[in-house]
């Protein structure tokens, strides 16, 4: 909560486990084709933190497609479309 009360959601971060507010990390969501998407509103999502590390870590350890319930499939493609989004 913040100092006034409201309410501010967080998520946890696939990759290293921290806990933030859902507005600093990047949200990863399957797309209704079936593939993965960065950001993506609507669906099953997983966040990680908008650090290459984390990204890294996240798609090497399994822990992205873990959340996800799906199969990652181009994992380098996902993983440079997810830092090229760090920018935002």
């Amino acid at each position: 909560m913040t100092a006034h009360g409201k309410h501010v959601p967080e998520r946890r971060c696939v990759g290293c486990g921290r806990v933030r507010p859902q507005a600093e990390l990047l949200r990863i969501a399957i797309e209704p084709a079936g593939g993965v998407a960065v950001d993506v509103r609507g669906g099953r999502g997983a966040y990680v933190c908008r650090a290459a590390a984390c990204a890294e870590r996240a798609i090497r350890r399994g822990s992205l497609a873990r959340a996800l319930r799906h199969p990652i499939g181009d994992a380098e493609g996902l993983r440079d479309r997810m830092v090229a989004a760090f920018g935002d």
